[in-house]
């Protein structure tokens, strides 16, 4: 919480599938303080004693991500600090499949969340969700008008910048100022501590050409390529084509916050 007694705006940092790490509680918490926002940081496996889903997502589900997300949002609007009109999510790997999820109107209606409460923003940050059965059919009115800020590597090989690119263009063209930073040469997890490189041998990794979207009115699935719907066996075999390493570097985190934010985003 950054000093002082007045009303600040706030970020929700939301982890991914290697659960709570350093820059979740150090790096980023620093950088939004500085700048005069508070910071709270999501823990959404250590409570369901899970230490990771890297290699198996389904020991936590992903509806619950989003229901953490909102009942994070609900109990911040209530703090005395918070401006409850300006709090953010940023989500990094799998936490920005749920980052994009809070931004789905018919999700956020859903919520029935109290005097129109909603994010103000959201930052999907080597995210996950821009292909395969999370992402969704774009269409007017399927995403808020609140703005969206993609931060990606190009070098990413566990959830590939492309499809986030043509996700993100597509949102745009809908009706959601979106802006998209790209981090040259930032692999996966490019803002941890560790400097190491890491082969996620049981990992799933996201398929640049995985074809699957959702239309999230009548959950059919739909060949983003073509167009097509999906179902039987043609379903079966478009999710075959959608079955990591990981180095990072101090250098490339603190290249993000140096970036200036997209006036599209802003």
């Amino acid at each position: 919480m950054p000093p002082g007694n007045d009303k600040v705006p706030a970020v929700v940092l939301v982890h991914g599938s290697g659960g709570i790490y350093n820059a979740g509680l150090d790096y980023w918490p620093k950088q939004f303080n500085a700048a005069g926002i508070a910071v709270f940081t999501l823990d959404m496996f250590g409570p369901r004693g899970v230490q990771s889903t890297a290699e198996d997502q389904s020991l936590v589900p992903f509806a619950a991500d989003v229901a953490d997300s909102f009942a994070t949002l609900k109990l911040l609007a209530t703090h005395p600090r918070i401006d409850a009109k300006r709090i953010a999510i940023m989500g990094f790997s799998r936490g920005g499949t749920a980052t994009l999820r809070t931004a789905v109107e018919r999700i956020i209606t859903a919520q029935k969340l109290p005097d129109g409460l909603r994010y103000a923003a959201h930052i999907p940050t080597y995210g996950g969700g821009c292909a395969g059965v999370f992402r969704l059919v774009v269409k007017p009115g399927v995403f808020s008008k609140s703005p969206m800020l993609f931060i990606h590597g190009d070098a990413d090989d566990y959830t590939p910048i492309g499809p986030c690119q043509d996700y993100a263009d597509k949102i745009g063209k809908a009706g959601t100022p979106v802006g998209f930073v790209v981090i040259e040469g930032a692999h996966h997890k490019f803002d941890s501590d560790d400097q190491k490189r890491y082969n996620v041998r049981g990992a799933t990794r996201t398929k640049a050409d995985c074809p699957v979207e959702i239309d999230i009115d009548t959950l059919y699935a739909y060949d983003r390529m073509t167009g097509a719907r999906l179902s039987g066996d043609a379903y079966l075999a478009a999710l075959k084509g959608c079955g990591a390493s990981a180095p990072r570097w101090r250098e490339t985190r603190a290249r993000v916050t140096r970036r200036r934010r997209p006036q599209s985003a802003s």
